[in-house]
């Protein structure tokens, strides 16, 4: 078959760059498309920020995020400007205990604190006494729309070919290689790296994959303390009824912060929306946000994104045949973007994944 580069990556968001930045380092002849422009705010990866953190209640997602911070520290030194930040991360409340057993399981440390001691490292948190909160110092905040552009940036700089508004109409995948369809165009690779979060579905049905993806429009709303001070990031999990409200602070932008309620949103289609933002999802961002932080007045910017969700909320990475399959993330994929990306470009030039990814594998769907 006649081959027009070594890889094509389709999709241009946090995990595609990421996928192309480890290829292009490679050598491979690598090819990134994307239906609009790196960084754009359409898809899963755009806006100011998304929340780093080792927390998580598997030791498996513990593990991961540690293997990963090594690889954005690696990835800041690449691009050469700061792309994760540390703020230490809070837990509130007695159901993230299987969080703190987690870290605990997966040798991390953490440490649990009275609400005295966060009132007096945070001012501008409000808890009450008695209130069971533990923090993890290397949780944080990366710069998301940065990071997807400097990671373009680098991806380009090793010798990847990065082409926007160029969307792909549909994928041939064969046992000897891929044939990429666009408008007016057929492009041709031994191997074909599918990163196109909620537009991946329709991809794949096409190439003959059926997998159970549902796209959700999520959103977060954008507040500023009246007397700004540092802020962690925060899942609250002391919520009646569970909402799991989490809390990202800019730290460029002392005493802002965004608040969403993780994974409230309707389905929505990719193309046709609607993208608006849902103002009983605002209000009820209002009404929380009081309850745990001192005076702040609203910005008026509510930002939205889609996610790409499994039944499981887990990731899938996988190859089949010349096709692989780095979408979806289920909502928290982006902390793990570097390492992901490495992972990605391990199957499409057969090398081993540095950790093993046998649940993330398309058969967990089977039958």
């Amino acid at each position: 078959m006649r081959q027009d580069h070594d890889v094509i990556v389709i999709g241009g968001g946090v995990m595609g760059t990421a996928a192309a930045r480890a290829l292009a380092r490679r050598g491979r002849d690598t090819l990134l498309l994307d239906r609009f422009e790196i960084g754009h705010a359409r898809g899963s990866s755009g806006g100011p920020t998304r929340i780093f953190r080792l927390t998580y209640e598997d030791p498996v997602h513990v593990r991961m995020a540690r293997r990963a911070l090594e690889d954005w520290r690696e990835l800041e030194d690449e691009a050469g400007e700061p792309l994760l930040f540390t703020t230490g991360g809070l837990d509130i409340g007695v159901e993230g205990r299987p969080s703190a057993a987690a870290l605990e399981a997966a040798g991390e440390a953490f440490e649990y604190l009275a609400p005295e001691a966060v009132a007096e490292r945070w001012p501008s948190l409000r808890l009450a006494p008695r209130t069971e909160v533990f923090v993890q110092e290397e949780g944080g905040v990366a710069m998301a729309e940065r990071t997807v552009r400097a990671q373009a940036r680098v991806a380009a700089a090793a010798g990847a070919t990065i082409r926007e508004r160029t969307a792909v109409d549909r994928i041939e995948a064969t046992g000897v290689g891929a044939v990429v369809h666009t408008e007016g165009e057929t492009l041709r690779a031994p191997v074909v790296v599918l990163t196109a979060g909620p537009w991946a579905d329709g991809l794949l049905r096409d190439a003959g994959i059926d997998l159970p993806l549902v796209p959700s429009l999520e959103q977060a709303t954008h507040l500023e303390l009246d007397d700004p001070s540092p802020l962690p990031t925060v899942i609250d999990w002391d919520v009646d009824p569970p909402r799991t409200p989490y809390t990202v602070p800019n730290p460029e932008r002392p005493g802002t912060f965004k608040i969403a309620f993780h994974m409230t949103g309707p389905t929505v289609d990719a193309d046709d929306g609607p993208f608006e933002p849902d103002p009983e999802r605002v209000r009820r961002v209002h009404e929380y946000a009081p309850t745990r932080f001192a005076a702040h007045r609203p910005t008026g910017v509510t930002d939205t994104c889609l996610y790409t969700n499994t039944p499981d909320e887990d990731f899938v990475i996988d190859r089949r045949g010349s096709l692989v399959i780095g979408s979806p993330c289920s909502g928290h994929g982006f902390k793990f973007a570097p390492l992901i990306g490495r992972i990605l470009a391990d199957l499409a030039t057969a090398q081993p994944a540095p950790l093993p990814i046998e649940r993330f594998l398309m058969v967990r769907f089977a039958g």
